[in-house]
């Protein structure tokens, strides 16, 4: 493998956090994350947040009607990358700028916001860049991805698990280690089953979807992995 290859395979491998201008997340999950993530963007007055907790990114990216003028003087060693459309929101703009890096792992934070249309807005997000990597938004409570095709993952027994048929739903969807198991069941809007509150029973969790996405919401402890 070339030297060239082998930084290419390097950037595939890495992981992102971004911090949005939601609700503050709990400290000891924004401990967790900011850990075991390689890559840390605040996106626009994400940054006020960082450093109220004395954390500094590796880059602020937005439009900047958000971030205080203190903020950026603060934050000397941050790159600023500041968009000016307003086609899409602040976190979107920061995980195309993940993207656009090669980065293919990316974990939200603060994207829940105050507010059920901004909330709303973050999953919208997640489905449509999750073709391209792996969006993961986590809350004080859960943590939600879209999922397609098979996902599998060791989860405490006990866990609260749900399957949700947003933004279309999936077909064919095969579960192992849920007290609910589906067999070739479809998931669809206003459909049964709902798919909503089932319970890990075993390990491995696998789910298995013939065509579609779904948005799977698992609860946790703050504990990341």
């Amino acid at each position: 493998m070339t030297e060239t290859d082998f930084q290419k395979q390097e950037k595939l491998l890495n992981k992102a956090l971004i911090i949005c201008n939601g609700n503050p997340p709990p400290e000891s999950l924004l401990s967790q994350l900011w850990e075991k993530t390689t890559y840390r963007v605040a996106a626009d007055g994400g940054a006020n947040q960082l450093l109220r907790n004395n954390y500094t990114p590796d880059a602020v990216v937005g439009d900047f009607d958000s971030l205080k003028p203190e903020t950026r003087e603060k934050m000397p060693n941050s790159e600023f990358v500041q968009i000016k459309d307003q086609d899409t929101n602040d976190a979107d703009k920061a995980v195309r700028h993940c993207l656009e890096l090669g980065i293919k792992g990316i974990h939200l934070l603060g994207a829940d916001g105050g507010r059920q249309d901004h909330f709303l807005s973050g999953l919208e997000i997640l489905f449509k860049y999750s073709e391209q990597a792996r969006l993961i938004t986590w809350t004080p409570l859960e943590r939600l991805e879209f999922i397609q095709q098979s996902w599998e993952e060791n989860i405490a027994p006990g866990t609260t698990l749900s399957l949700l048929p947003v933004f279309g739903g999936a077909q064919g969807v095969v579960t192992q280690g849920l007290k609910f198991s589906l067999n070739n069941q479809d998931l669809i809007p206003g459909g049964i089953p709902s798919g909503v509150s089932n319970i890990v029973v075993s390990n491995p969790v696998s789910i298995k979807l013939k065509s579609g996405r779904l948005l799977l919401v698992v609860q946790h402890t703050e504990t990341y992995s």
